[in-house]
């Protein structure tokens, strides 16, 4: 029986024009009807991600920066985090400037750009409901630990090409997460999706083999692989549909709801 639908966010509930169709709401609205617990498991920081929970009713812990942070929307408290260990950071920026990365770092509230970069400017649409602001110094200027950090990708054909250099140059300290086809994100060693979602599923009191997760990128895949039903997006890469239970269609034609309609809304 499921208890917990687990929701990626971009190219699975919503496209880069931000907006949710009404199938998928009214899927969501359904499950919550039959008592099942929905929440968001995405790379978006924390207050971004509540905005869209709140568009959705959605009330549980939220799982954002990759399952980096868990967030509670009712009461605006982060509930579990990891974040990049500060000693990594020089490591980090170095590599960005050996390898001209066009590098930003994300916490909770706020996201951090060096004060020139290359980024393209359909990476920031993305992030026209984002706070984020330009800083003189990515290691002075930066109040507090970062979550994640993210690489932007000048051309589709650079994707291999930065992963291998952002793992020979960083190692075992951070792990290096395709998310969207010009974005790759470097998390703390250890993170990923999976492991938000054993953390909320633990706090919840709901095991694994009671959640649905639906997504659509390789970030997606500890979590397909973690749950008791895996649902690749039509629009997933190859990767991701090998590793899945079950192909939805895609995000024009509403995959996610009609995951949520073929799998929570069955009578067990």
């Amino acid at each position: 029986m499921i208890r917990l639908i687990v929701l990626d966010l971009d190219q699975t509930v919503m496209g880069s024009d931000l907006t949710i169709s009404p199938r998928v709401k009214t899927a969501i609205r359904q499950a919550q009807a039959r008592g099942i617990v929905l929440t968001l498991a995405t790379g978006r920081e924390a207050q971004l991600a509540a905005r869209f929970a709140r568009e959705l009713s959605i009330t549980a812990p939220i799982i954002c920066a990759q399952g980096g942070c868990i967030y509670d929307p009712q009461t605006n408290q982060v509930l579990h985090e990891v974040r990049l260990p500060r000693a990594v950071l020089p490591v980090v920026i170095a590599s960005a400037t050996r390898h001209g990365w066009n590098i930003h770092f994300e916490t909770a509230d706020r996201l951090y750009f060096p004060p020139e970069s290359r980024h393209p400017e359909a990476i920031f649409e993305l992030l026209r409901y984002s706070n984020w602001a330009r800083v003189g110094d990515l290691l002075q200027d930066m109040p507090e630990e970062p979550h994640k950090f993210i690489v932007t990708l000048d051309r589709l054909e650079d994707r291999e090409r930065v992963l291998r250099e952002m793992r020979e140059s960083l190692g075992g300290q951070v792990t290096a997460v395709p998310s969207h086809p010009h974005l790759i994100e470097g998390v703390p060693a250890g993170v990923n999706k999976a492991h938000g979602l054993a953390w909320l599923g633990r706090h919840l009191g709901i095991g694994r083999e009671e959640a649905l997760a639906i997504g659509d990128s390789e970030s997606d895949i500890p979590m397909l692989e973690w749950a008791g039903i895996g649902v690749a997006m039509g629009n997933s890469s190859p990767a991701v549909k090998a590793v899945a239970d079950w192909v939805a269609p895609t995000l024009a034609e509403d995959g996610a709801a009609v995951a949520i309609e073929k799998f929570a809304h069955r009578r067990e």
